[in-house]
C-alpha cells in the first residue's frame, strides 16, 4: 500500500475537488472490473428494488464506502470499492470555517465517479431500477439513476 497523500490547509476548494477525483479515477479499472462481476451474477426473480448509497468520510480517515442492497424478503447488502481508503487526508475542520464541507464534497465525487464506473461496466441494462445517493443527507442530495429502468 502506497503512503496516503496529506492535502494542506489554504488550498482553493477547485484544487481540492481536482485531487480527489484523479485518485478515484486512478481506482476507476479494478471499480468496472469489480461491477461487472457483480453484474454477471445471477439475480433472484424476488428482488423487486436495489439502491445504492454512499457513506461519506465524516472525519477523512479513509472510510468512504459504496454499498448496493438488493431487496426482496430480506435484504442483500455488496460493498464495493474497499480500495479507495487511501484518499488523501485533509484537515476538514479548518474547511469548515470557510463552509467548505469536505466530507460531503468526497461523497458527490463519490457518487459521480461510480456511477461512470457503473456505466461502463454495463450496469445501465440491470434489470431492476437503481439509483445511487448518499447516506442520510451528506452530499448535494442529488441521485444519479443507474439503470434505464429507473
Amino acid at each position: 500500500m502506497r503512503k496516503r497523500k496529506v492535502l494542506p490547509t489554504g488550498i482553493p476548494e477547485e484544487t481540492i475537488t481536482t485531487v480527489f477525483r484523479k485518485e478515484l479515477d486512478r481506482h476507476s479499472n479494478p471499480l468496472i472490473d469489480e461491477i461487472k462481476k457483480f453484474l454477471k451474477q445471477p439475480l433472484l426473480e424476488e428482488i423487486t428494488e436495489a439502491s445504492a448509497e454512499v457513506f461519506p468520510d465524516q472525519y477523512s480517515d479513509g472510510n468512504t464506502s459504496i454499498g448496493v442492497y438488493l431487496k426482496s424478503g430480506t435484504i442483500q447488502h455488496h460493498s464495493f470499492a474497499g480500495f479507495i481508503n487511501d484518499l488523501p487526508y485533509i484537515d476538514i475542520d479548518n474547511y469548515m470555517e470557510d463552509d467548505i464541507n469536505i466530507p460531503d464534497m468526497v461523497v458527490d465525487l463519490v457518487k459521480s465517479w461510480f456511477s461512470e464506473c457503473w456505466f461502463k461496466a454495463g450496469g445501465w441494462d440491470f434489470p431492476v431500477a437503481i439509483e445511487i445517493s448518499e447516506h442520510e443527507g451528506a452530499g448535494n442530495g442529488d441521485t444519479i439513476k443507474l439503470t434505464k429502468s429507473s
